[in-house]
C-alpha cells in the first residue's frame, strides 16, 4: 500500500513536470525579451536629440516625445520565438518612450528656466539704466 502512494505521487510529480516545463520555458523567454528590450531601447534612444527637441519645442516637443512611437530594430529580432520578439518589442517601445519623453521634459524645463533667468537679467539691466 505504501509503494502505491509513493507510485501516485512520483506519477503526479512527474506529470507536473512534464507540463510545467514547456510553460516555464516560455516564460524565461518573455523574461530574456523584455529585458533586452529595455536594454536595447536605454542604449539606442538618443537622450540629447530628446533634449534638444524639448528645449526648442518646449511644450509641442514634449507632445511630440508622447506621440513618437519607436520601432526596434527587426535585425535583433531574427531566429528569436514569437513569445520572445513580443516581449521584446512591448518593452522596447515602453523604455524608449519612457526615455524619451523624460528627456524631452528635461530640453523643456531647461530652456524656460534659462528663458527666464535671461528675461530677469534683461529686465534688470533695463531698470539700472533707467
Amino acid at each position: 500500500m505504501n509503494i502505491l502512494k509513493h507510485s501516485v505521487a512520483i506519477v503526479v510529480i512527474m506529470s507536473f513536470v512534464v507540463f510545467a516545463t514547456p510553460i516555464l520555458a516560455q516564460q524565461g523567454e518573455i523574461m530574456a525579451g523584455r529585458v533586452a528590450g529595455e536594454q536595447a531601447a536605454r542604449t539606442n534612444v538618443s537622450g540629447m536629440a530628446w533634449m534638444a527637441i524639448g528645449c526648442v519645442g518646449n511644450v509641442l516637443g514634449v507632445v511630440i516625445a508622447y506621440i513618437y512611437e519607436p520601432s526596434p530594430s527587426a535585425l535583433q529580432l531574427m531566429g528569436k520565438s514569437p513569445e520572445y520578439v513580443a516581449a521584446y518589442n512591448d518593452a522596447y517601445k515602453e523604455t524608449a518612450k519612457k526615455v524619451q519623453t523624460g528627456k524631452a521634459w528635461i530640453g523643456c524645463i531647461t530652456f524656460s528656466v534659462v528663458y527666464v533667468l535671461l528675461y530677469v537679467l534683461a529686465y534688470s539691466a533695463a531698470a539700472s539704466t533707467y
